[in-house]
């Protein structure tokens, strides 16, 4: 089995501050897979800048008779293009699509014939499933969770229900991968690695898509399970850094409070970092993270106003996010947060007072993101098509191959593209320009290395954008 990886990217000012952040999700297919007695091979083209005919040549060499790719919206276009050109070089492949995109446009993607199933929805026991089906040329559509056409028709069979206890899934298949080719621009130390510890997020954001990622349903690997995978990456691989990529960390606080306390007795010289709500810290938390080796949390706040906040149902206030970011400041833990400009009902007023409170909070970085009318499935973009800011058909056109614009910027008859855009443009000048700020960073440099990584992703975050 093979498994070329795609990952969604976006277009930087310089081409080497590009993250290569491992394929988690394929390399938990693979593990999957591999416990089945199955030969899996991953080819990850995007850290390799494979292109197309190279691609085309290792695969052939490999002659499989199942690929799998992963696919988000904006790159479907290019990733249908692929399978095309596979299919064409090998007629009796069978190629498998998963990712976010499926779990959104599951019988439309089956409308291109270069694609022969959709996985949609959570894929580790979906595709031992289908996998078997097709060895033992079963009729699939007993198997939940997938997309196929027969006679000429597109059929969608019922939900895959979400995997409740994580603890049963397999690590990652670490070793189909070379794991020292990836980091995060922004990471400390060389031995990086990327992990879940949770899947899905409890909260009802306006952007939220319920269908995809991992859902609205939150599931957590135990504190146990977690730091078995670390002792075998911080001895197997030498991994000395994590940056836990679950969409709300702290969830449970008690999972995590074992966690930190199972860390510390180890000893281990790590560190890590995580993404979290700041209504889901406290101080004595913070602090005992902080004992454990957390040195960065990444905060969604989104704007610096309370009526826009409650009105795309963010759930926090900006006292909550001041002392979420004094209580890291407080025990040393580096401080991200991500803004969003043009929200629904936000002005010209409101995003000024978003710059403003993000220099007051003064984290050690910021994102300021144009709001993008992504994905058919949320609220925010039923707001925003049931007003006429954006066609309804937006997504299912583009999906179709339509060439429009793979991230849409949310224009209201208040604001439109341009001013948003320039108001973005002005936030990371006016937050990173500032004398103090630039001469903090210089004062924060331990090495050489350091000043250059500052000055690099101050260039990208001022003309072009870090992937988070």
């Amino acid at each position: 089995m093979l498994y070329p990886y795609y990952s969604e990217t976006t277009t930087t000012f310089f081409e080497f501050l590009k993250n290569k952040i491992p394929p988690l999700g394929l390399l938990y297919v693979g593990s999957a897979l591999k416990e089945k007695g199955h030969e899996v091979r991953l080819i990850d083209a995007e850290e390799k800048k494979i292109d197309l005919e190279l691609l085309g040549k290792l695969i052939k060499n490999y002659n499989p008779q199942v690929i799998g790719i992963s696919v988000t919206t904006p790159i479907f276009k290019r990733a249908r293009e692929t399978a095309a050109y596979l299919k064409k070089m090998l007629p009796n492949v069978l190629i498998i699509f998963g990712g976010p995109h499926l779990a959104s446009f599951p019988k439309i993607s089956l409308e291109f014939e270069e694609i022969d199933y959709g996985v949609v929805g959570e894929g580790e026991v979906t595709i031992c499933e289908l996998i078997e089906a097709i060895e033992k040329k079963q009729n699939p559509e007993r198997i939940k969770g997938i997309v196929f056409r027969k006679n000429n028709q597109i059929i969608q069979t019922e939900p895959r229900e979400m995997i409740q206890n994580l603890d049963e899934i397999s690590f990652p298949a670490w070793d189909l991968i070379d794991i020292k080719n990836y980091h995060d621009i922004m990471s400390k130390r060389k031995a990086f690695v990327t992990m879940i510890s949770s899947r899905g997020c409890p909260y009802n954001c306006l952007w939220c898509d319920p269908e995809g990622r991992f859902g609205k349903t939150f599931r957590a690997r135990s504190a146990d399970n977690i730091l078995k995978e670390i002792d075998f990456l911080y001895n197997k691989y030498g991994i000395r850094e994590i940056l836990f990529y679950d969409d709300t960390f702290t969830v449970d606080r008690q999972r995590i409070v074992n966690l930190c306390n199972k860390i510390l007795e180890k000893k281990w010289d790590l560190i890590w970092e995580c993404r979290t709500r700041v209504n889901l810290v406290d101080e004595e938390l913070i602090k005992l993270m902080a004992a454990a080796g957390c040195y960065r949390i990444r905060f969604g706040i989104e704007s610096g106003n309370d009526e826009v906040l409650k009105f795309v149902r963010k759930g926090i206030t900006k006292e909550q996010a001041r002392k979420a970011v004094g209580w890291c400041k407080k025990y040393e833990i580096e401080v991200f947060t991500y803004f969003m400009l043009g929200l629904p009902t936000e002005t010209e007023e409101s995003m000024q007072e978003t710059i403003k409170f993000a220099i007051e909070l003064n984290p050690d970085y910021t994102t300021f993101s144009p709001t993008i009318a992504f994905n058919k499935g949320n609220d925010l973009f039923k707001w925003a098509a049931e007003r006429g800011f954006i066609k309804k058909d937006y997504w299912e056109r583009f999906a179709r191959g339509e060439n429009l614009d793979p991230f849409p910027v949310l224009e209201t008859n208040i604001l439109n593209k341009n001013i948003i855009l320039r108001y973005s443009k002005m936030a990371y000048k006016k937050f990173y320009l500032r004398p103090s700020f630039i001469w903090k960073k210089i004062l924060s440099c331990r090495n050489i290395k350091n000043f250059k990584n500052y000055f690099l992703i101050g260039l990208n975050f001022l003309f072009g954008k870090i992937e988070a």
